[in-house]
């Protein structure tokens, strides 16, 4: 049965999150309308009881002894105001056991779905914010590369251009030199004592590194603020780490850290350092980019400021810094080899700024789609114990009419049967089929370079730049994966093992960890299969990062052009028709439509059939009659397994063409990729 896990998943995540808890919501509704009626019987029955309770109210007084008719009277009273406590007593025992209880969990429940909801919106708000700042600033860094283009194409021939970037290089040796240089130069002075660039900095590392910071909350509003300590912090940690005379000594260096705008005071306005616990300073941002650190509280406006300052250093430097470094040989350059430097400083400024995003963006799409299966699957938890708690509620509320009032045994029986329609499984089910999104596909925001493309990330990357990237016809990482698994295989215990590696669950975070571990391009195989064993990860992880880079790819393996003529294809001859004409028709069309493919795509599907038809194999070798039946489901399993790798589906239904176009290569692989080479597109089957 699908899960919630698989079946809710859009593009932009707030559809599937909206249409999911949607339909949670009416579950919620649900619960109510079983509450009402609930509460509308016990108040019938409150009433009823009442009523017959007190129908002696209505008859006339008489002497119960007179006559045997009175004495009858009397005794049919009696039963009726018995019959009257029964009612009432069915309206206490639905209370306590029935509503009570109900409606408690009712609410638990409606709490668990609305905080589930409001997790996922507002991180998924948060995901596509960050995605639209990353993608300003690919637009950013990719003007930014056209301009320097057409700078050099519009400025400078092949062997200017070729100068200008060599003196480009000198520049840079020169800047490092002064950088160099500069960290001896004189910074401050600090509790008496003089400070070069390299000391401070290292000084400071240490009190914005080892230091523990806290929050510090302003008295009487309703404000924080971050990374901050006392006076009597600050000069405790100098005292211990460092060679300071006394307090008083202590004292001065803190006093010239607020000087030189390390720290602020957050008590209000203050100018003197005091070693008190009563007064708090905050470490500035200023202090931690003095040190190369990153703090949460450094707002993107300095960031911004810092990275303009980059860019424009070749303008102080040639500005006002001569004087200061006179000893060391600066190149001269000409206006326009000046412009370019320039272009180029803002190419590498943007670009690195995008790379650090994209990849931050990357991680975050990551942590953010652990967060919704992890919801999804909870919620499915839920909704499950919601309905399994209806079917319960029902058959309470009919045990507390029931096993009070026997004569109502047949209206009882009825409401019985009631209970025993309720299918918890079916409804779950229906949930899912009716209101699916999509399915999981994720969609990496890759890193695009404008000069390098493919060449900073695996992931994410289409197959063709991949390969072209990887000098390989099929992409190193996958080769990597499959040779790692022929290893594997021997080594488990059995059969069985071997046939449910590729279609085991495994944690998305588990994929993720090792997704992060190999997200950089590699050379060559065996540096891919060095991790996989010093990190020994379990081959069933190693199969679903194999499964998650074929769904992360921006074109699925097969085509949409492909895909078009296979889906007239299998329509026209299904696999369901079992004649032998019908099958080599079927497996004719399929060869030509994957003639359509680009060579990589073809020999890679034919290395991924390759070793599942070996797999195969390995599994048939045992004669035993459970490995046979096990290497027979396995490829219908393996075909489910990798439909939407196949294809990327396109309809939330279950993805029939790529599960059947999957076990027609598995069943005539030998057949279509001969054919294929025949043709001239000469697949390699490595694997």
């Amino acid at each position: 049965m699908p899960s919630f896990a698989e079946s809710f998943w859009s593009p932009d995540f707030i559809s599937g999150i909206e249409a999911l808890f949607g339909k949670l919501h009416k579950g919620c509704d649900q619960n109510d309308l079983f509450i009402q009626l609930f509460a509308s019987r016990m108040q019938y029955e409150v009433e009823f009881g009442r009523h017959l309770c007190n129908i002696n109210k209505g008859v006339d007084e008489f002497d119960a002894l007179d006559s045997t008719c009175n004495s009858s009277l009397a005794g049919m009273i009696g039963q009726m105001v018995e019959e009257g406590n029964h009612h009432l007593k069915i309206a206490s025992t639905i209370e306590m056991t029935v509503l009570g209880p109900f409606t408690k969990w009712r609410q638990e429940h409606k709490q668990r779905v609305q905080y589930s909801e409001k997790i996922l919106k507002t991180n998924a708000r948060s995901f596509l914010k960050s995605k639209g700042f990353v993608e300003k600033l690919e637009q950013t860094y990719l003007n930014k590369c056209r301009l320097l283009e057409d700078f050099k194409r519009s400025t400078f021939n092949e062997d200017e251009l070729s100068d200008a970037m060599k003196s480009l290089d000198l520049q840079r040796e020169h800047e490092a030199k002064v950088l160099q240089e500069k960290e001896y130069q004189k910074f401050g002075v600090f509790g008496g004592i003089d400070y070069d660039y390299k000391g401070i900095k290292e000084t400071l590392k240490l009190l914005l590194t080892k230091l523990p910071k806290h929050q510090y909350k302003v008295p009487f509003i309703s404000f924080t603020i971050e990374n901050t300590n006392s006076g009597s912090e600050i000069v405790a940690f100098l005292m211990t780490h460092m060679s300071l005379k006394d307090i008083d000594h202590a004292e001065l260096f803190g006093q010239d850290l607020l000087n030189h705008g390390f720290i602020k005071y957050c008590n209000g306005v203050g100018t003197t350092f005091a070693n008190s616990k009563k007064f708090q300073y905050q470490w500035k941002p200023y202090a931690y980019k003095f040190c190369n650190l990153s703090t949460t509280d450094a707002n993107d406006d300095s960031l911004n400021e810092a990275e303009s300052g980059i860019v424009n250093y070749f303008q102080k430097m040639t500005a006002g810094n001569e004087a200061t470094y006179s000893s060391i040989h600066q190149p001269n350059f000409s206006d326009n080899e000046k412009k370019l430097y320039k272009f180029v400083r803002d190419v590498e400024v943007s670009d690195s700024k995008y790379m650090k995003e994209c990849k931050k963006l990357d991680s975050l799409r990551c942590s953010f789609e652990e967060l919704i299966v992890d919801h999804y699957t909870f919620m499915e938890k839920c909704e499950s114990d919601r309905l399994m708690a209806i079917r319960k509620v029902t058959l309470d509320f009919c045990a507390a009419i029931g096993n009070t009032i026997s004569s109502m045994k047949l209206t009882i029986e009825k409401l019985t049967d009631s209970e025993a329609l309720i299918d918890p499984a079916a409804d779950l089910l229906k949930t899912i089929e009716e209101n699916r999104v999509g399915f999981f596909q994720p969609r990496v925001i890759p890193y695009n370079n404008y000069y390098n493309p493919g060449s900073y990330q695996t992931f994410g990357i289409d197959l063709e730049t991949r390969c072209r990237s990887d000098n390989r016809l099929v992409p190193l990482i996958l080769s990597a994966i499959l040779l790692y698994m022929d290893q594997a295989y021997p080594e488990m215990e059995n059969d069985y093992k071997r046939a449910i590696v590729w279609t085991k669950p495994v944690k998305l975070h588990e994929v993720h960890q090792l997704r992060q571990l190999l997200i950089k391009p590699f050379k060559e195989e065996s540096e891919i299969i060095e991790i996989l064993r010093s990190k020994k990860v379990e081959p069933s992880t190693v199969a679903s990062v194999f499964k998650i880079y074929l769904l992360e790819l921006p074109k699925s393996l097969i085509t949409e052009d492909a895909y078009d003529i296979l889906k007239v294809l299998y329509r026209e001859y299904p696999p369901s028709d079992i004649k032998e004409e019908t099958e080599n028709q079927r497996v004719r069309g399929l060869t030509t439509a994957l003639s359509t493919l680009s060579k990589s795509n073809m020999v890679t599907l034919d290395v991924i059939t390759t070793h599942f038809e070996r797999l195969i194999e390995i599994i048939r070798m045992n004669k035993s009659e459970e490995s046979q039946e096990l290497a027979e489901n396995l490829r219908d399993a393996i075909s489910q397994e990798f439909a939407n790798c196949l294809i990327h589906p396109i309809l939330p239904t279950a993805n029939e063409l790529g599960y059947k176009v999957f076990e027609d290569l598995l069943r005539h692989r030998k057949k279509i990729f001969k054919e294929l080479k025949r043709k001239g597109s000469n697949p390699s089957s490595r694997g």
